[in-house]
């Protein structure tokens, strides 16, 4: 008995007359991102495990911050809400009308499933490994006569009526405001990196420190967690590293090299929009010929990335 092959590329899909469409808007990772939306409310509750510990363990005696520095709320606020009102006011004020709107939403589902699929894996960790966070003897409150030097555990040895903080005591690594905000901070990093051409060495520097702005900003929310105490300092190296490195694969599945030819162009995007283009429609406004490595002028831009044009060497215009 023999079955129909399936193509491994598709699983079949390619048979559909709208695979084209579902492919070219990323209908998988649409529902992709709906999973892991849903997977997050149930990971999110479940129960951390709960290690020993030793009552004079100076690593967990820190105090309980409260306000904290960077809160739930304001975390979303900047890994997510920020990222996100970017990447719609710059697309809306800079990208070619051809793909403005297809690039406007793969940016923006890129940036979601970076957020949640972070969120989601960090907390996954968070309950698998149960470390103990810095403050956690505070939230405790160990009763009194317990002996030293000898582990015990927390039902056995906390007097705090309030379980919910007890039990994200156990939850600190990895530092979920330091992938979180490395996630959406990160994503946002790497989408201005191609959208301003900053990796063109002859465009200005200037764009290279707006598009790492996100960075600075992820990096001081990741170093409030050590300072509130929530957080070792090895819990936010690795949410670090956790959300950049998610940021960078959700990009890339959308984007190409921020070293490209084209780095602010989807790889799915049809519209024919390209950098020759626009430099063709600049030189025909300005006047002026690109000149290649050589020195020698060029009418026919046929590769940017080989043209020298060093924009704070050009006039001012209005248009």
């Amino acid at each position: 008995m023999t079955f129909p092959s399936v193509n491994r590329l598709t699983f079949g899909l390619d048979r559909i007359k709208t695979y084209p469409t579902f492919k070219k808007w990323r209908g998988s990772d649409v529902l992709f991102l709906i999973l892991i939306v849903l997977l997050n409310i149930p990971v999110y509750h479940f129960q951390p495990f709960q290690r020993q510990f030793y009552i004079n363990d100076m690593t967990i005696a820190h105090p309980y911050a409260d306000p904290q520095t960077v809160n739930d709320s304001a975390l979303a606020l900047y890994a997510f809400g920020i990222p996100f009102f970017t990447i719609i006011i710059l697309t809306l004020l800079f990208a070619d009308p051809k793909h403005k709107i297809y690039l406007l939403y793969i940016s923006l589902l890129g940036l979601t499933i970076s957020v949640f699929l972070t969120g989601l894996i960090t907390d996954y960790l968070k309950n698998w490994i149960g470390r103990l966070r810095p403050d956690f003897l505070s939230r405790c409150m160990p009763k009194p006569g317990v002996p030293e030097n000898r582990l015990v555990y927390a039902k056995d040895v906390c007097t705090t009526h309030n379980m919910d903080i007890l039990i994200d005591g156990f939850r600190t690594t990895p530092s979920g405001h330091s992938s979180e905000s490395f996630s959406g901070l990160g994503y946002l990093y790497f989408w201005l990196c191609g959208q301003l051409l900053t990796e063109y060495t002859l465009t200005g520097t200037w764009r290279k420190v707006v598009a790492s702005i996100p960075l600075l900003g992820a990096s001081l929310i990741a170093l409030s967690r050590t300072q509130d105490y929530r957080h070792h300092f090895i819990d936010v190296i690795i949410g670090s590293i956790l959300g950049i490195v998610i940021a960078h694969w959700c990009y890339r599945r959308n984007f190409p090299s921020i070293h490209s030819k084209d780095p602010f162009k989807p790889l799915l995007d049809d519209s024919g929009v390209t950098l020759d283009n626009d430099l063709a429609i600049f030189n025909s406004k300005t006047g002026r010929s690109g000149t290649n490595s050589n020195g020698t002028t060029v009418t026919d831009n046929t590769n940017f990335q080989h043209v020298s044009i060093d924009e704070e060497s050009l006039p001012l215009t209005i248009t």
